[in-house]
């Protein structure tokens, strides 16, 4: 009988303990009301400015922000997912005190690639304010806190306060307008441009040496950079690479097999037959790349 007892005791303690788990599981996150009262907060103090202000606001439904636009350029680019933006803004609270800025004076411009924010280190809201503009064009940007921003503030900007952003767009540009513009900065425009989009342009020839064929290795020097200038990967002694097998990128299993022993050439490429829009560290998502490359031998 004690034995019996004593198990219905514990059964029942399980049973009070599961209770009390499945009660607490569904009790409302504490974090999220927060959340959601923080952003009616900021939503009327938002709508406040704007009347204070007399300005013409309008609220975007998919980001959330408002934007008021002081220069429209109809004609401009529209950004779409792998575009580049070059922008001058000016962040600051609505009691006008300003937080951040970009180099305006210096005339340099922030930067980022539409489909890859993090990597120009940019906040959401910011973010979200540039895609509503096109090339050229202006605008105030009102925007309440973002979750996916820094939540714990500092002493200029506290947590969950609303911002606002005036913002400049100087340049959107494609891969392929990118591309352009570098070969004509460079002086490479008479490379020779493939279907794939991958530029070709022979530096130094040697056309009595054998060409690389599919299926050998190949030794190659080489030093890859963006196209803004700054170098990720290099080597000047030479490294051994299979052509044509899938083991390099799809732009030097194209570019390799057009060169001979001991000939060098310049390549620049589109994320396409590169890294592509995931990128590989220290190399972005969407980002054209130029290569310098020299066939020490292949066999």
């Amino acid at each position: 009988m004690k034995v019996t007892k004593n198990w219905q005791k514990w059964t029942f303690a399980v049973s009070l303990i599961g209770l009390f788990i499945a009660q607490w599981s569904c009790a409302p996150d504490p974090g999220e009301a927060l959340n959601d009262r923080k952003r009616r907060e900021n939503e009327e103090e938002i709508k406040a400015y704007i009347a204070k202000n007399n300005l013409n606001a309008v609220k975007d439904d998919v980001t959330g922000v408002y934007i008021v636009k002081t220069k429209s350029v109809p004609t401009g680019q529209t950004p779409v997912e792998g575009d580049e933006m070059r922008y001058y803004f000016v962040q600051q609270r609505l009691d006008g005190l300003v937080v951040d800025s970009s180099e305006t004076a210096a005339k340099i411009p922030g930067i980022v690639t539409i489909g890859a924010p993090t990597q120009g280190k940019i906040t959401a809201r910011l973010y979200n304010g540039l895609q509503l503009l096109k090339e050229g064009e202006e605008a105030i940007i009102l925007a309440p806190y973002d979750p996916t921003d820094n939540k714990s503030g500092n002493l200029l900007l506290p947590a969950y306060t609303p911002v606002r952003y005036d913002i400049k767009v100087v340049s959107v540009r494609t891969e392929e307008e990118q591309i352009q513009d570098y070969l004509v900065a460079k002086g490479l425009t008479a490379a020779e441009k493939t279907t794939s989009g991958l530029r070709f342009l022979l530096t130094q020839a040697y056309p009595d040496s054998a060409l690389v064929k599919v299926g050998q290795t190949a030794k190659i020097k080489y030093k890859g950079t963006l196209l803004n200038g700054n170098q990720f990967d290099a080597n000047s002694t030479g490294a051994d690479f299979s052509v044509g097998t899938g083991a390099v990128i799809a732009a030097w299993d194209e570019a390799l097999v057009k060169m001979r022993e001991g000939e060098k050439a310049t390549i620049v490429l589109p994320s396409a037959i590169g890294y592509g829009t995931a990128g590989k560290s220290p190399i972005p998502p969407y980002a054209p790349l130029a290569f310098d490359i020299e066939i020490v031998s292949a066999n």
